[in-house]
């Protein structure tokens, strides 16, 4: 395992091209707007966010997998698995691309001049909805308005449009050159800092088992939810077996809703960590 660095230009191409996924053993998306929003916040501020954790794939990939939220789901050959991290690219991406259908993230800029400091910089989420085919709040799709505001969205800080910020502030500023030019030098150093802000990672190679990379995947795992016994189990469970164990209790309840009257399926399942350890009855090996 070697300690590596990546500014997040690159981490948005490698989800781009699908060339990084997801490992189907790991959670869901978990964050609300206030992570989502903290995190951009930190980048924007030049402060750490944590790092992530990599593993290298071959021509085998040794466990199933899922693109991240939002993302395309075809691509380039899969070379990496993305065991940790996910909360903050899956927040990342899907804010730089505005494709969360209830919010919209924004830079709230304070003060205004080119030289503020930028411990005063902070992104906002705002609501979203829809009523007869038109998205609401309408000031939000309009730069004059977001302008007024000091509001700038974050979408127009994706290093993969390197275009849409210079025509957002043409827009933004009523026909007034010098003001347009202010206003895509502000974008201009915000997107600057997104793009080559450092996300660092621990990368394993391609010859990692995979016995080991869940042993890492539990010890190291960073989020801000910790792991529950029952994602433990979800990981060694999948990586002996190969079936989806949250779409089977996700079956069961279907079928059985009345279960949840008498137990939670998921802890009713932590309670036999043990067997994926000494041996998972699913294969027909010896359990405790």
């Amino acid at each position: 395992m070697e300690a590596r660095d990546r500014p997040i230009k690159d981490w948005l191409t490698k989800i781009r091209t699908r060339q990084m996924v997801l490992p189907r053993f790991q959670r869901y998306e978990a964050w609300g707007a206030r992570e989502v929003s903290d995190v951009l916040s930190s980048i924007i501020r030049d402060l750490p966010i944590g790092s992530a954790l990599i593993l290298a794939v071959g021509d085998d990939i040794p466990f199933k997998h899922r693109q991240l939220v939002g993302a395309p789901s075809h691509g380039e050959r899969i070379t990496e698995l993305l065991l940790d991290g996910q909360q903050r690219l899956t927040a990342v991406w899907r804010a730089l691309k505005d494709n969360y259908d209830d919010k919209s993230y924004l830079v709230d800029l304070k003060p205004e001049d080119e030289d503020r400091d930028d411990g005063d910089v902070r992104v906002v989420a705002q609501g979203r909805w829809s009523r007869n085919g038109k998205r609401y709040p309408v000031w939000l799709d309009k730069p004059k308005q977001c302008w007024q505001r000091k509001m700038v969205p974050v979408r127009l800080l994706d290093p993969d449009n390197s275009e849409g910020y210079q025509r957002w502030a043409d827009d933004a500023s009523e026909g007034d050159d010098a003001k347009a030019r202010k206003i895509e030098r502000i974008i201009s150093q915000l997107r600057e800092k997104v793009a080559n802000f450092n996300f660092p990672f621990l990368y394993l190679p391609v010859a990692t088992p995979s016995d080991v990379a869940i042993e890492v995947f539990i010890k190291l795992n960073t989020n801000v939810v910790p792991l529950r016994p029952f994602d433990i189990v979800v990981a060694q469970l999948e990586e002996a077996t190969g079936e989806n164990l949250r779409e089977l209790l996700g079956s069961l309840t279907r079928s059985a809703p009345a279960i949840s009257d008498y137990t939670d399926p998921s802890t009713s399942c932590s309670r036999y960590q043990h067997c994926c350890r000494a041996g998972c009855p699913t294969r027909g090996d010896s359990s405790a």
